[in-house]
């Protein structure tokens, strides 16, 4: 039985093009929220030491937006592999060798997202029932600013189980090439 090339790139790149939208989408979230750190900061330092007038509540603020973009980012960095891996085990394995690596690396990274997203919903849930607010000037609801951990838990997890699929199908698909 043999397959062509559409055979066995049509669902590899299904789950590239699914695994691109999700992480680009958040990491566009990422980007803006880097933006932001820089002109709130900006304003701020212009504000300090011109003006003698800080703005109130932008380290809080930056605070919550440097949790955001790491948070945001980190799916779209797993994504194109832009994570820190060290291969020097990796390279003496073989190619097997070097699969499985990735297929555990993948499930780590998923346990890891499960735990993420599991303490993320734990302290939403508790700052929502306790009514917490940030104790700086913005005194904002705190689950407000922790979603981020929700978000971002949820899109690791999502995107260690798209490279799961996706190197589980490549074995597959290359297995049953002629």
């Amino acid at each position: 039985m043999t397959h062509d090339k559409k055979d066995t790139a049509a669902p590899l790149g299904a789950v590239g093009l699914l695994a691109a939208l999700i992480g680009r989408g958040f990491g566009i979230f990422a980007a803006l929220a880097i933006l932001a750190v820089l002109i709130l900061t900006a304003i701020n330092v212009t504000g300090r030491y011109l003006f003698t007038a800080p703005l109130r509540g932008a380290e809080e603020m930056t605070g919550f937006l440097v949790v955001a973009m790491v948070m945001f980012g980190a799916a779209e960095a797993y994504r194109r592999g832009d994570h820190i891996r060290i291969d020097l085990l990796t390279e003496r394995l073989g190619p097997t060798g070097a699969r499985w690596v990735d297929i555990l690396s993948h499930i780590a990274v998923a346990a890891f997202a499960v735990n993420l997203l599991r303490t993320g919903l734990h302290t939403v849930a508790f700052s929502r029932s306790f009514g917490a607010y940030s104790a700086g000037y913005l005194e904002i609801p705190m689950w407000i600013p922790q979603s981020a951990l929700v978000i971002g838990g949820g899109l690791l997890l999502a995107m260690a189980l798209l490279k799961l699929i996706e190197t589980l199908l490549s074995i597959a698909y290359k297995d049953r090439r002629p």
